[in-house]
């Protein structure tokens, strides 16, 4: 595959998966690699991670991070929990992080995919079915999400919006539905028959399930399509990934002849 489909693969259907060597010395090289192929800039820092208590929590200082963050609390053979569907950057805007990348340096033992959901493609389909329903998800004060690392106020660690709306004149989503997310039902009840649809007959139709290998990438529009960790079992080593996100879409840039 060449650059320039990797770029229309990812932004055309949603993801791509790719293979890259993992380097020892560096598990953030290949994102920087990749990235510059993807004509991305440098990985962005999401806002939550700008929190001096939250930095101080997790250790994260930059923009890239490993899956689980501390691999030497993790006992061999453990079970580790699946999670909720969530768009990254817990605090950022409708289509602030545009583009993730999970790159696999150690597979579970059993299970640990990552599932996909076509969210934007879920909404789309609503709209021509049910309106209403659809236009509440475009409420500014349908979604809430909030830190739950260190404590969140209404001023702080705490952001609410649409799920759903325009940018650029792209349909993009937050659709985000876990421990840290309030849906504002009860000033807005179409927003329930929207969510009954979301959790419900769409994901039967509108989601994919990827389990990496080592060394195979993850390329996927964050502002398009949300996404889950699946549950899984650790080996004698833990399942390790590596993170990194991106302010922009993959883009072309080299000259055009």
């Amino acid at each position: 595959m060449t650059d320039r489909e990797l770029i229309s693969e990812v932004n055309e259907r949603g993801y791509a998966v790719i293979s890259t060597p993992v380097i020892a010395d560096d598990p953030f090289e290949a994102h920087r690699r990749v990235a510059q192929l993807l004509g991305l800039p440098g990985a962005y820092t999401p806002l939550l991670y700008t929190d001096p208590e939250v930095r101080s929590a997790v250790g994260q200082v930059g923009p890239y991070n490993e899956i689980p963050r501390d691999t030497k609390s993790v006992q061999p053979w453990s079970e580790m929990p699946g999670q909720l569907f969530h768009v990254d950057g817990l605090l950022e805007p409708l289509g602030g992080i545009k583009t993730t990348i999970l790159h696999c340096l150690t597979q579970a033992h059993s299970g640990g995919g990552t599932e996909l959901f076509f969210s934007c493609d879920a909404f789309t389909e609503l709209a021509e079915t049910d309106e209403h329903a659809a236009q509440s998800l475009l409420d500014p004060a349908a979604l809430t999400r909030f830190a739950t690392i260190s404590e969140s106020t209404p001023d702080r660690l705490r952001t609410t919006g649409p799920a759903f709306g325009w940018v650029d004149g792209t349909l993009v989503t937050r659709f985000s539905d876990g421990p840290t997310e309030l849906w504002n039902t009860s000033e807005n009840p179409e927003l329930q028959r929207a969510l009954d649809y979301l959790r419900g007959p769409a994901l039967e139709t509108h989601r994919v399930q990827i389990r990496l290998a080592p060394g195979e990438m993850l390329i996927f529009r964050n502002d398009r399509v949300s996404h889950r960790g699946c549950a899984y079992q650790n080996g004698v080593h833990p399942r390790r990934l590596t993170r990194s996100m991106y302010s922009s879409a993959p883009r072309d840039n080299s000259p055009h002849r």
